[in-house]
């Protein structure tokens, strides 16, 4: 067995039973793609002619059907923002809830394939009946209840790595996030070194609040660093802007130094948006404060899609509001890194 494949084999056994339908792809020819979903690994022919990209099942089992079609688009869309729709020949099946199937041939346009949440989430929050309340002062949707283990995840092809984020646990992520927490640059913008007691509270808290949800984020099964994703209206934000019902924004802090930089953030910072557009399709916008002097945070916002709102003025900070719509991101297939 090639090494290469038999340490994949290793690294897809110890995926999460929410591990997304693509374990891992490659193509040892330019016609042929090789996929690994849950249920096994299929040769699938890629064929790049002047009408498009055209993608050929092999002869699979109505049951494995939407996984290996699910993982072949998703791998030949996930590293380009070029392309239109993507032809997908043998195709016996009509479980695949998206594209036009006529003949044995289905075609799928990959803005709506990145918003099925099934190849990347396990149990999306969404549907959640919308039921208004008031908490501190705030008019707003009754929010979800937490989910626990892993929220997402998602094969990186760029870097042959898996991508998952996972509900902050306090006694599982102490230490670690302890550690990020006294790191010196983390520090300089969250604010919030101190001892072990102090951030064993700071997750305990964010558990209990109703409108956040800390998040670990992992390659390969190793934490890098913590995510907060968090509901605008109840936010201290939402006074500053005309937050809508639906709107999030998040926090970051990449707490290990080997995983800051670009080939890292053209991972973390899309898969994070795809998250947070997919547990709730009534998310039509993504909102962050990043510190205005924070020019290097603010150019890879930028980069990513989100526009520079405005200006304005926390407590505790000089903020820029930044925003980063549904359209935007799928319509410009921001999942994909840029060129």
């Amino acid at each position: 067995m090639n090494p290469t494949h038999h340490a994949r084999d290793k690294r897809r056994d110890t995926l999460s039973p929410a591990s997304s339908y693509l374990r891992y792809a490659f193509m040892p020819q330019p016609n042929r793609l090789d996929v690994s979903t849950p249920g096994g690994t299929h040769t699938v022919s890629v064929d790049t002619g002047p009408d498009g990209l055209t993608l050929g099942l092999p002869n699979l089992a109505p049951t494995e059907t939407v996984q290996v079609l699910s993982a072949a688009v998703e791998f030949m869309s996930a590293q380009s923002r070029d392309g239109g729709s993507i032809e997908v020949t043998n195709v016996h099946t009509l479980e695949f809830p998206l594209g036009d199937l006529k003949r044995n041939r289905l075609t799928v346009d990959p803005r709506a394939f990145w918003q099925w949440p099934a190849p990347w989430i396990a149990k999306p929050a969404y549907p959640n009946p919308q039921v208004h309340v008031v908490s501190n002062g705030q008019y707003h949707p009754k929010r979800p209840a937490k989910p626990s283990g892993v929220v997402y995840e998602r094969y990186i092809p760029w870097l042959d790595q898996h991508l998952s984020l996972r509900v902050a646990d306090p006694i599982a992520d102490i230490e670690h996030f302890h550690r990020w927490m006294n790191d010196e640059q983390v520090n300089v913008i969250w604010e919030d070194g101190g001892d072990r007691q102090k951030h064993l509270g700071i997750l305990e808290d964010r558990l209990r609040d109703p409108h956040m949800l800390g998040l670990i984020g992992c390659f390969d099964g190793v934490p890098f660093g913590y995510f907060e994703v968090y509901w605008a209206k109840e936010n201290r934000l939402g006074p500053y802007y005309d937050a809508q019902d639906y709107d999030r924004g998040w926090h970051v802090a990449i707490g290990e130094p080997a995983y800051r930089g670009k080939q890292w953030i053209t991972a973390w910072l899309p898969s994070l948006m795809h998250f947070i557009f997919l547990d709730d399709p009534r998310t039509q916008r993504i909102v962050g404060e990043p510190r205005a002097s924070h020019e290097q945070q603010i150019r890879n916002l930028d980069r990513s899609g989100f526009a520079k709102v405005k200006h304005f003025d926390f407590p505790h900070k000089r903020a820029m509001l930044v925003m980063l719509t549904r359209e935007r991101f799928f319509g410009d297939r921001l999942w994909a890194p840029a060129p």
